[in-house]
């Protein structure tokens, strides 16, 4: 229902009583006796209230319901102003059919104007003519009818101007309530379906904040596992490297003493030697006579058998310090080769290891092959020694023949001059070699010792790298914090 339909609904019931209200003041006219009686009045005033309200009933407020209860209306004012016939009130009661025309106007609806001017227009004139009376209290007077026609007829049309512009008015506020209405509507559904839209953005945006960080967070943690664990694993190597280097260092030093040791003790020998010298040849000049007897067999023999047992000797020594510089050697080598693959599992950063692990490796080597040439050469001597020992055999059996002839001991002491000699060159050559020794076993420590300080770094190294992991690992909670937070 609209906002026309609405006002003509409660307008109506205003109409209805005014009916009723209209057949009860038949009962108070004046009941002028004219060709209608008082009661005759009453009833077609209740009648026509009664039609009103029939139609009402029947056609609620559609246009048959206007025109009936309009013209009823327009009838009762009439039965009123007949009803005054002869009263000072009757010309008054004229002043009814405005009063009523501008209620009519409740229906909003011009068309009723027209018919309803058209009845009172015919009513007075056929009053006028056939019972002036009950309309002019001073008799007919066509004029008079005129007048009062084209009187309503301004006012009907003043009304119907006026009603028309009233429904205008209203059923454009209506439509343009309705248009508001209806922008209302479509601005509440679109603050709904922004409202709707924004917390749909909210939530994929927080779920693709969190699918985001979850996954951040995965592969981070993967990162931090590794770097650990990489961490760990160089940790270890350098705890190691640091102990290899460590017992790298503590055999090396204890090789440099020996090799000391062996070279002091060489060069005791080699003074011993030139003391024996002399003392040979000082014998050899006392028995200078009797060594030309007995000179070559007994020098010989002498001269073999102390070559022999103190070659033998000094050879057996010098295969002990060999034996030892061979095993360190070998050790050496065994932990460069480690160092080696610690380093290669550490990719470029072990780069510099890997150049020391093959210094070490080249001198290892090489302390190696020295001492296989030490062993070699005491074995040649062993060899020497075992021959010597055959050919002194065959002179004692010559020297155990001449043995009281002075002679042999002149030719004794000219063969311990010689070999007195050639023990002092195979001295001085053990000598040089124990120095050489001594020198790469010097370099071992040193390297040793580089290792060791290189291993600590690397352990500060991993530290630091474990603390700024750890670090990391904070802040990557904090940020992914914030970003599931916002």
């Amino acid at each position: 229902m609209n906002d026309v339909a609405r006002f003509r609904a409660q307008f109506a019931r205003l109409l209805l009583i005014i009916l009723w209200i209209n057949a009860g003041l038949m009962s108070l006219t004046p009941g002028a006796q004219l060709l209608l009686g008082q009661q005759t009045l009453i009833l077609a005033g209740i009648g026509l209230a009664a039609l009103g309200t029939l139609a009402l009933y029947l056609y609620r407020i559609d246009w048959p319901a206007r025109q009936i209860t309009s013209m009823a209306t327009l009838g009762q004012v009439m039965l009123l102003v007949y009803a005054f016939a002869g009263h000072p009130y009757q010309s008054d009661m004229h002043m009814y059919f405005f009063a009523m025309l501008a209620v009519l106007a409740g229906w909003l609806d011009w068309r009723i104007f027209l018919p309803a001017t058209v009845a009172i227009a015919a009513h007075h004139l056929a009053l006028s003519l056939f019972q002036p009376a009950g309309v002019f209290a001073n008799g007919g007077d066509t004029g008079r009818v005129l007048l009062h026609g084209a009187i309503v007829s301004v006012q009907a049309a003043a009304l119907s101007l006026l009603v028309w512009a009233l429904r205008q008015a209203l059923e454009t506020s209506e439509t343009e309530r309705r248009q508001a209405d209806a922008a209302r509507e479509i601005a509440d559904e679109a603050r709904r379906h922004v409202a709707e839209t924004t917390a749909k953005a909210a939530s994929e945006r927080q779920r693709i904040l969190n699918v985001v960080a979850n996954d951040f967070e995965n592969a981070i943690a993967g990162i931090a596992r590794d770097v650990i664990a990489s961490v760990q694993s160089l940790r270890a190597a350098s705890q190691q490297m640091k102990h290899g280097a460590v017992e790298v260092l503590q055999r090396s030093t204890a090789a440099s003493r020996s090799s000391r040791q062996t070279s002091a003790n060489v060069v005791a020998v080699t003074q011993v030697t030139s003391e024996l010298a002399q003392s040979f040849a000082e014998v050899d000049r006392q028995v200078a006579e009797t060594a030309r007897i007995v000179g070559a067999a007994t020098l010989q023999a002498g001269n073999v058998l102390h070559t022999v047992g103190d070659l033998s000797r000094k050879a057996d020594e010098i295969g002990n310090i060999a034996g030892v510089i061979s095993t360190i050697a070998k050790h050496t080598n065994l932990l460069a080769l480690n160092a080696s693959i610690e380093a290669a599992r550490l990719g470029r950063s072990g780069g510099g290891f890997t150049i020391v692990a093959q210094e070490i490796k080249s001198l290892a080597t090489q302390t190696w092959r020295a001492t296989e040439e030490i062993q070699g050469q005491i074995e040649a001597i062993h060899q020497s020694g075992s021959e010597a020992i055959a050919a002194i055999d065959a002179m004692n059996l010559t020297i155990g023949s001449l043995n009281q002839i002075s002679g042999a001991v002149a030719i004794v002491v000219e063969q311990q001059n010689v070999a007195t000699a050639g023990i002092a060159e195979n001295i001085r050559q053990a000598a040089d070699e124990t120095v050489t020794a001594a020198g790469h076993i010097d370099i071992v420590s040193r390297v040793a010792a580089e290792t060791d300080e290189a291993a600590s770094h690397i352990a500060l190294s991993a530290d630091e790298l474990s603390l700024q992991s750890s670090h990391l690992d904070a802040e990557v909670a904090q940020f992914l914090g914030r970003v599931r937070a916002a």
